[in-house]
Parts: C-alpha cells; structure tokens; sequence
C-alpha cells in the first residue's frame, strides 16, 4: 500500500467509526479471513513485545480495510449489482431445473452459468478501465475463458446426438453465442437475434412434453428469460456497448483486481461458526490469461473446429505431398496390400489441381417460424411439406427444389424465391403472391388471392380457382408463364401469358401493345 492509499482508508475508517459501529464487526471479520488466506503467524512473532504485536496487527487491519472498502465500492456499482441480480434471479435457477431434468443438461448449463461468471469479471475491469479496442490482446486474452466455456456447450450438444433431451441441448448451444453482447455497438438488437436462433429448439421441446412434463415447461420459460433479462440490462447500462469509464485504470491492471476471490460474488460461500476460525477459503479461480493449451486438454467437437480455424494459414501445415506411387487409382496392385511404399525419389513438378465441381456445399433443410414470419429454406425432393398458418403472419421459401408445399389458413404474404420445380398451394392470402428468380415452378390457388407478382421467372403454371378469377397478375423478365382457369366442365383451360410487345412512338409518347400472331 502506498503512503497516499493508507491516508485515504484512514479517513474512511474514521468516518465509517461515526456512522456504525457494526461496521467494525465486519472489517475484524475480514481481517480474519484475511490472515488465513496469507501465510500464518510463526510462534516467535507471537512471543515478541507487545509494541510490536501492535505494529503489525495495526498494518494488517489498514490492509484489509482497505480491500474491503475497494470490494465495497465496486459491488456498490449499479451495473455489477444489477448484473449479479440477473443471475441469481434467472441463471441460477435455470441451472438448478436443467441439473433436475438430466445430469448431461446440467453439465451443458453448468458451463453456460459459468460463462456468465466469466462475464461478470470481464464486467467488473471494462467498468473501472479506459476503453480498449476488442482487437487488442489484451482484450482477445481476456476473453478466451468465455469462449472456452462456449466451446464446451457446444461439444457436449455435438457429443449427445442421440439423447432424449437433443432438443434441450440444441436451444442452449443456439442461444449461448448470445455472450458476445458485450463486444457489440448494438446489444439490444443483437441479443433478441440468438432468442429467436435458440426458440426454434424450444418449440420442439413444448410440442414434445408440453402434456406430458411440465418441468420442460418451466425450463423453456426460464431459459428464455434469460435473453429478456439481458436484453433489458444491455438498455440500461450499455446501450450502445460496454460502458467504459474514461477516468479509469489500464484495462490490465483492471483485470487483475476482478479475477481476485474478494471479487466474485458468485461462489458460494459459507459464514464462520461462532466461536471457531472461519472456514478455509474456496480455491482461487482460474487465470483470465491461461490458454486453452496449458489445459493439457484436446478439443473434440466443434471446440476442434474452432482450435483449427484459430490456427490461419498453419491450418495445412500438417500435410504433405502424396507422391504418383502411393496413389491407389494409378497404382492398382496397391490394392492388394494394406501397406503403401514409402517413396524412393523425390517427386516431379506438381500438377494443377483440378477445380472443383462445386463450391457451394448444400445447407440443411429447415422450417421454423421467427416472430410472425415461416421460414422455408434448402428442400428437396420433400413433397409434404405442410404450414398451418395464421393470419398476421407471412410465409418465405428460398432454395428448394422438387417439393411441394401447401399452406392452410389464411396468411398474410408468401414470398417464393430461387426455386426450381416447386409447387405451391395456398386458400386465401390477406395481401398476395411474390415469385422471383424460380423455375419450373407451379401456384395453386383455391381460395381469393388479391395479386400474384412474378419478376425474372420462366416456366410458370398458374392455377386460379372459382373464387380467385378476379386475381391480378403482374409479369417482368418472365417467359413461358401459362395462367390456368376452371371451365364450366370442371376442367383448366390454359391460357399463355404475351412475352411479345410492340413500342411505337406517337405524339412524343410510347405506346405499347401485345403483338399477336393470327392464322
């Protein structure tokens, strides 16, 4: 302790003398758990005189309460208060139900909690530091224990595919990146993001035991709790990104101080028993700077794929040249033994790689509703693909090919986009029908549709009901459209949309009409 520090505590230690005298109580209290955290007393200092005995107790009482009124102050910050609030209330709770439901859940929400903790002393050094950009780093080090701990909800989910709580796992690993609010200029729009991301697995969980396990009710309503307790946090205090202080410490020296034990408020603790020596205190946590490498621990899952994509260019450093003598399709007689000749030269100048056939790979099918909007995506060959939609919301389909989809109810809008080959049947839509860029493709309408838009299109089959005749139909860059009406028989009678138009110019104005071919 400097000199400078020590005159502060005193003047705080004697206007705290006037204000409680339980305030005293709580500064021995400290002092003990103090002295049992350092290295004892020997049995010499014990037996030396009195003046000294009082020299050193005095020095260690101005030590501890000085660390008690720095804890104090910084826990009397709105924003790590409200913070620590927002676990007790929401985290911990959710971790208690998910550790009730399975232990594998547990174990995955275990690290998720943890990871809040993680935060919390990130917290505590951004509150009391000057601003660092997250590109430093000292920042990037800072948050390698939170992204390590994601690491491992996302493994856990990856190693337990087949578990009857699959579902559970999938929202919490969906909805864990939502950590990363804090590096954000927009946290309130960032955090409903992951809600939504994470939502599309909870519903499964409420269709699957709404009837039957109620916990999993109460563990959906907690978990997405979580996502509005934080967001309303990120509001109030960081609006518009961590708030830094302008007048504080170096972020380094800030992350010192936060990752000491007098500085986590979220262990568990237990208070002394009267008459006896306080209780031996919980190891200290981990070193915000330690590396995933210094765990002696090999990432599996998807922690294995982000340790290869943080590795760059070194990423193929591992592998080496396959010579023409250890390939199998030049050298068939390999086939007949398990073991490859090592090689004896040097090979020639390499050949050109072959480019590859395709560079996009194909995305998962999904349909899952976010807010009031279904999205549809990256079907093929699905024919019962069915929607039971409502009113207020609106129905998107990109990417599907050789598929079917039918939507019941009334909705407000469908949209269908680069597809190929896809049917489309709807009853009534409150305002219309977009299709751009797709091929092939075929609507059906049975009930009233207002309009049906068609941009950049070919190959087009439109099927109007009864009630739908009065539809409007507006055609761009379209070929091949053909509108298909009832008859009175019952029966469709094709009708072929123009793509042919004449322009001429008359009184300085372009007129145009549809050229038709008669005979």
């Amino acid at each position: 302790m400097t000199d400078a520090l020590q005159g502060l505590n005193l003047v705080t230690l004697l206007k705290r003398l006037d204000a409680a005298t339980t305030r005293l109580e709580d500064i021995t209290i400290f002092q003990e758990s103090i002295i049992q955290r350092e290295q004892p007393f020997p049995s010499e200092i014990l037996n030396n005189s009195e003046s000294q005995s009082v020299q050193q107790g005095s020095s260690r009482l101005d030590s501890s309460a000085s660390d008690f009124t720095e804890t104090r102050i910084e826990a009397e910050k709105p924003s790590i208060t409200a913070y620590e609030k927002l676990y007790s209330d929401h985290v911990a709770p959710f971790l208690a139900l998910s550790k009730e439901l399975d232990e594998t859940l547990g174990k995955q929400v275990q690290f998720f909690a943890n990871a809040f903790q993680e935060q919390l002393k990130l917290l505590k050094a951004v509150v009391r530091s000057r601003k660092v950009e997250i590109t430093e780093s000292t920042f990037l080090e800072a948050v390698k224990p939170t992204n390590t701990l994601l690491q491992e909800v996302f493994a856990i989910k990856d190693d337990n595919r087949r578990s009857e709580f699959f579902d559970n796992l999938n929202s919490v690993a969906e909805g864990a990146p939502v950590l990363g609010w804090l590096y954000v200029n927009t946290p309130v729009s960032y955090i409903p993001e992951y809600k939504d991301a994470a939502s599309f697995w909870t519903n499964k969980v409420l269709k699957k035991f709404r009837d039957t396990d109620s916990r999993q009710v109460e563990w959906v309503k907690q978990f997405l709790g979580i996502f509005d307790a934080l967001r309303d946090y990120a509001k109030e205090y960081h609006t518009t990104g961590a708030s830094w202080d302008a007048n504080g410490i170096e972020f380094k020296e800030a992350l010192k101080s936060s990752g000491s034990p007098t500085n986590a408020p979220l262990a568990s603790t237990s208070a002394p028993v009267a008459g006896g020596p306080p209780p031996p205190p919980p190891p200290p946590p981990s070193d915000v700077f330690q590396t995933d490498d210094s765990k002696g621990k090999k990432p599996q899952g998807m922690g294995a794929v982000f340790a290869d994509l943080n590795k760059g260019e070194a990423i193929t450093s591992g592998l080496r040249k396959v010579d023409k003598s250890e390939m199998v399709h030049k050298n068939p007689e390999l086939r007949q033994s398990n073991v490859v000749p090592a090689s004896k030269e040097k090979p020639g100048k390499p050949q050109p790689p072959k480019k590859p056939s395709g560079l996009s790979t194909k995305k998962p099918a999904r349909k899952e509703l976010q807010d009031n909007k279904w999205l549809v995506e990256n079907y093929d060959g699905e024919q019962e693909i069915v929607i039971e939609g409502e009113m207020q919301q609106s129905v998107f389909i990109s990417k599907c090919d050789n598929s079917t989809i039918t939507i019941r109810g009334k909705v407000a809008a469908v949209s269908l986009t680069q597809c190929s080959k896809v049917g489309l049947v709807v009853d009534s839509l409150v305002s219309g029908i977009d299709v751009i860029k797709s091929r092939g493709f075929g609507v059906q309408v049975l009930g009233n549709v207002p309009t049906i838009t068609i941009d950049q299109s070919d190959n087009g089959q439109v099927y109007l009901g009864a009630e739908s005749l009065g539809t409007e139909i507006y055609a761009s860059s379209t070929t091949s459209l053909n509108i298909n009406v009832p008859d009175e028989d019952g029966d469709f009678r094709e009708m072929a949309a123009p793509e042919q138009f004449k322009h001429t110019v008359a009184g300085g104005n372009l007129q145009t009409t549809v050229v038709e071919h008669v005979g």
